[in-house]
């Protein structure tokens, strides 16, 4: 993105004539004066303006050689200039057009064209650096776009046949009583398919190989469901039997990135699917020697054992018949490999010619303990004791933050902002702090700061919408004890004030009401018209820092309600989407948020 506010270089021997345009301009865009010829030069090549309005008569320097001079720096040599003038001489502009001036302004001044005109030179500059800052982007990431963009084309296309294929299905009635099946099989595509178009889309996370793998507590049986859901449409259109068996030791529940684990069990079975003509496709899913292993077997083609080695590089497929009868960029299994060596895991292969294949992927199982939804809670379940301050600047994030704690008997004093936090803990005692880290008047790290340097040890919970490990290092680094990302992990805040809150002697579900928690929904529902019109109107007066703030405030409080949707498309607003990209990117969110309201009375609660 361009600055927020540009810059306007005012040239003019006449005090009286830069005093005007200044009160003119000032509001709009940041200005810099300048007296004579000499002086606009030295300042053009120091501050770099986006915009130069010079006036022709004046000692020394004119106008013409001010531009000659100007055209001859390469720095400054593509500086927009527009003349100022009071001569009416035709052959004088003339000649100034010809040596590079874009425009003439006349004296006296219509202020109404100074500004059409200045406007219209300050939008084709943002647009052709927005469209130079493109050519260097897409130069940077030429070969990693073209790479993944294709291996995607390729990961995106077993969800989609299955959306297609059971949409379809559906639409001749081939699923009489059994519609939600139908209907649950293309929600997972769907939701499976946006994940890694999201990941497509930030092609600057690629390039930078910042690829985060995020460990959350996985249902292993569920996810297997899913991933036969994925690609058994698949298999029963080539008529191949296709059969998943789980060992009876696995369990339940482990910790993984689900995405990448889905990811990298969909790419193996839709190729063992895809290379076999006939017979049979079978994952199986155990325990052994102490290793989860997800085995993917066929009775298809085969490999050749010399091939075997290089068949994880990037771009390589068993041979050139193999591409020519089957397609294919070749990258699903190096994906799949690197994917598996963030998982702490490793795919091995064993395969005879013209017998079959099988990928075997194995992983240390990470376990741990979940609660079941359906058991019944004991009436005599204790309660928390302790006295809490949050700081949130976000009204409905703050009610239902307050309200999660308070339902758990805990005393919560709210509050704004860090300064009245701040205020807050000089004043009175507290067992914890939760604080936002992005608020206005002051945030959360110069609140943690300021509250060290007088001497409060009290334990401080970073609360963000940021989750890359870089930015949570840094929380870390600063002082906070422990941080919560958003949407926040309602187990991991119980087991946080379990830690912090001594005398609790078990773990607490910080479940709302679901009245309440509607409630509370609604009331984020029904404010994001306004919020929108906000964001809007921030970009309309190219105020691009405080687009991104209520970029962030909105991904923040969406992602607390568990709405991804808008919060993914608030966090691409908030992280300098190139300017040509904003309107599009501002319809879609109009879009999203529409279809939310349309749908608030049947909002789901978690």
């Amino acid at each position: 993105m361009t600055a927020a506010r540009p810059t306007v270089l005012l040239v003019d021997d006449e005090k009286a004539n830069l005093r005007l345009l200044s009160d003119f301009l000032r509001q709009d865009t940041g200005i810099i004066l300048a007296q004579n010829g000499n002086q606009a030069v030295e300042k053009a090549v120091a501050m770099q303006p986006d915009l130069i309005l010079l006036d022709i008569l004046m000692p020394g320097m004119d106008g013409f050689d001010t531009l000659r001079t100007l055209k001859s720096i390469p720095a400054t040599s593509d500086i927009p200039i527009i003349f100022i003038t009071g001569l009416d001489n035709p052959e004088k502009e003339q000649e100034g057009l010809r040596l590079g001036a874009q425009d003439y302004i006349h004296k006296p001044f219509n202020i109404d064209v100074v500004k059409a005109r200045i406007a219209t030179q300050l939008e084709i500059v943002r647009q052709r650096r927005a469209l130079q800052q493109l050519s260097r982007d897409l130069s940077r990431a030429s070969e990693a776009k073209s790479r993944f963009l294709a291996n995607m084309s390729h990961e995106i296309r077993t969800p989609l046949t299955s959306i297609i294929g059971y949409a379809e299905a559906l639409l001749a009635d081939e699923f009489k009583g059994e519609e939600k099946q139908a209907i649950k099989a293309i929600s997972i595509s769907g939701k499976h398919l946006l994940t890694l178009l999201n990941d497509v889309l930030d092609l600057s996370k690629i390039e930078a190989g910042k690829l985060e793998i995020e460990l959350l507590p996985v249902n292993l049986p569920e996810l297997i469901e899913e991933v036969r859901s994925l690609v058994e449409d698949s298999a029963r259109k080539k008529q191949l039997i296709f059969a998943v068996n789980i060992g009876e030791a696995l369990p339940r529940h482990i910790y993984t990135d689900p995405v990448r684990l889905k990811q990298i069990l969909v790419n193996l079975l839709s190729n063992a699917i895809k290379f076999t003509k006939q017979g049979k496709v079978t994952l199986d899913v155990g325990i052994e020697t102490e290793q989860l292993f997800f085995k993917i077997s066929d009775t298809g083609l085969g490999i050749d054992k010399k091939r075997q080695a290089e068949l994880f590089a990037p771009f390589t497929q068993g041979d050139s018949t193999v591409t020519r009868e089957f397609g294919g960029t070749g990258l699903g299994l190096s994906i799949s490999a690197q994917l598996a060596n963030k998982l702490s895991g490793q795919i091995s292969l064993e395969s005879e010619l013209g017998v079959g294949s099988c990928f075997t992927l194995t992983m240390q199982p990470k376990l741990c303990e979940v609660p079941r939804m359906e058991e019944e809670k004991p009436d005599n379940q204790s309660k928390l004791s302790g006295k809490i301050l949050l700081a949130e600047d976000s009204n409905e994030s703050r009610k239902l933050l307050t309200r999660m704690l308070q339902s758990q008997g805990l005393d919560v004093r709210a509050v704004e902002n860090g300064q009245q936090l701040m205020e807050a803990a000089m004043a009175e005692e507290f067992d914890l702090i939760f604080t936002d880290i992005n608020m206005p008047v002051m945030d959360g790290l110069q609140a943690l700061k300021l509250l060290r340097a007088v001497g409060v040890e009290t334990p401080v919970v970073a609360l963000t919408a940021n989750v890359m490990s870089d930015d949570i290092k840094m929380y870390m680094h600063a002082g906070f004890s422990e941080h919560l990302s958003k949407p926040i992990d309602r187990q991991k805040f119980a087991r946080l004030l379990q830690q912090h809150l001594p005398g609790i002697s078990e773990q607490n579900d910080l479940t709302m009401p679901n009245d309440e928690m509607r409630q509370l929904m609604s009331q984020f529902v029904n404010g994001l018209p306004a919020h929108l019109c906000a964001i809007k109107l921030a970009y309309q007066q190219n105020n691009l820092s405080q687009l991104e703030q209520l970029a962030h405030k909105l991904r923040g409080t969406a992602a607390l309600f568990q709405f991804k949707q808008i919060s993914e498309m608030a966090r691409q607003l908030e992280h300098h989407m190139p300017i040509e990209k904003l309107p599009l990117a501002l319809k879609a969110l109009s879009f999203e948020v529409e279809k939310l309201i349309a749908n608030k009375d049947n909002l789901p609660i978690d």
